[in-house]
C-alpha cells in the first residue's frame, strides 16, 4: 500500500507540473518547463523514496515530450536535438533520486547513532540487575529461602517488561524517522485504551485510573500496534511524574468532526524547562530515569497518523489532548 502511495503522489507532481507548463507553455522556453519537471522530481525524492523518484523522472520526460515539445500531443521528435534534452532530463533526476536517498540513510544512521547512544545505559541497567538476579538464584539455589526466591523472581519480571517498553520506544522512533507509513485499520479507540491499561496494571497500582468513554465513541483509523505505544508513553508519563495516589482521568469523545483523547492526571505536573522542550527527542527532566523519547514518539505517531497533540493549560497537573480523524474520514 505504501508504494502505491508513493507512485500515486509521484504521478499527481508530475501531472500537476504538466498542467502548468501547459498553461504557460507560450510564456515559457523549453529550458524553463525542464526546471519545472526537475524541481518536481525533487520534491518527490524529498517526500518519497528512490523508486518514486525515478517514475518521477520517467513520466516527466514523457509528458515534457507529449505535451511540451513540437509537435504537441505525439511523442514523435523532429528536432533530433531534443533528444539529448530528454536523456540529460531523465539522467539529472536519476541524479537526485540516489543523491536524496543517500542523505536520507546518512540522516537516518545519524539518528540511530544518537538513540542508540543515548538508550545504551538504559539497557544496559536492567540487563544486569537480570544477569545478577538470574546468577543468584542458579548459584544459591539450595540456600535462598522462598521469598528471597520470589522477590529475585518478580525483579527479572519487572526488569525484562522495562526493557521491552524500552525496545518498542527505540523501535517505533526508528520506524518513524525512516519515514514508514502507518497501515491504519478502523480500531474500537477501547480496545487500544484498554491494552495499554492492561500492559501498565501493575505499575498503575498506586493511581487511580478512571476510564470516561462518550456513549458512541466512533473507531478511530490508525495502525493499532503504534497507536497502542502513544497510550503507553503517556500513562508511562503519568507514573513517572506523578505520586502515589494521584488521580488519572482518560477520556474520549466525538467534536467537531475529530475524536478528541484526553489524558489527564491531578499531579505536581512538568517541569517549565521541560515544557518548552515538550515533544522534542531526548529531553527530560532532571529526575527522571527515562531516555527521553517517550513524548517526541508520541507527537511522531499522531501526526503520523494525520492527527494532533497538545498540552493543554491546567491549574494542576497534566493533560494531553490528542485529536484522531474517525475511521472512514482519514486523510
Amino acid at each position: 500500500m505504501r508504494r502505491v502511495g508513493t507512485l500515486a503522489f509521484a504521478l499527481i507532481a508530475v501531472a500537476v507540473t504538466t498542467f502548468v507548463a501547459v498553461l504557460l507553455r507560450g510564456l515559457l522556453g523549453l529550458e524553463e518547463i525542464v526546471m519545472l519537471y526537475l524541481l518536481a522530481i525533487m520534491v518527490v525524492a524529498l517526500r518519497t523514496d528512490r523508486v518514486a523518484a525515478l517514475a518521477a523522472s520517467l513520466l516527466s520526460v514523457a509528458s515534457f515530450d507529449f505535451f511540451a515539445v513540437p509537435p504537441y500531443l505525439t511523442f514523435a521528435v523532429k528536432d533530433v536535438r531534443h533528444l539529448l534534452t530528454f536523456l540529460v532530463m531523465f539522467l539529472v533526476g536519476l541524479v537526485i533520486a540516489n543523491l536524496t536517498a543517500q542523505v536520507r540513510r546518512a540522516k537516518l544512521e545519524e539518528i540511530r547513532s544518537s538513540i542508540l547512544s543515548a538508550v545504551s545505559h538504559d539497557f544496559r541497567t536492567p540487563l544486569a540487575t537480570i544477569t545478577g538476579a538470574a546468577t543468584t538464584l542458579r548459584q544459591g539455589a539450595s540456600s535462598l529461602g522462598e521469598p528471597e526466591r520470589a522477590d529475585m523472581i518478580q525483579t527479572i519480571c519487572e526488569e525484562a517488561e522495562r526493557l521491552e517498553r524500552l525496545l518498542a520506544k527505540v523501535l517505533a522512533m526508528t520506524r518513524l524517522e525512516a519515514g514508514v507509513q502507518p497501515e491504519t485499520q478502523a480500531v474500537p479507540l477501547e480496545e487500544l485504551l484498554g491494552a495499554a491499561l492492561t500492559r501498565l496494571e501493575q505499575r498503575l497500582t498506586q493511581h487511580e485510573v478512571e476510564l470516561q468513554l462518550g456513549e458512541e465513541v466512533p473507531f478511530v483509523a490508525c495502525d493499532p500496534v503504534l497507536f497502542e505505544q502513544v497510550f503507553l508513553n503517556l500513562l508511562e508519563n503519568v507514573v513517572r511524574h506523578t505520586p502515589a495516589g494521584t488521580h488519572v482521568i482518560v477520556s474520549a469523545h466525538e467534536e467537531g468532526g475529530w475524536v478528541v483523547i484526553e489524558i489527564a492526571d491531578d499531579g505536581p505536573g512538568l517541569p517549565e524547562e521541560v515544557k518548552a522542550r515538550l515533544f522534542q527527542k531526548f529531553v527530560r527532566s532532571a529526575s527522571s530515569s527515562g531516555v527521553g523519547l517517550g513524548l517526541a514518539i508520541v507527537r511522531g505517531i499522531v501526526e503520523a497518523h494525520h492527527g494532533r497533540i497538545a498540552l493543554a493549560n491546567s491549574q494542576r497537573g497534566t493533560r494531553f489532548i490528542i485529536h484522531m480523524r474517525p475511521a472512514g474520514e482519514h486523510k
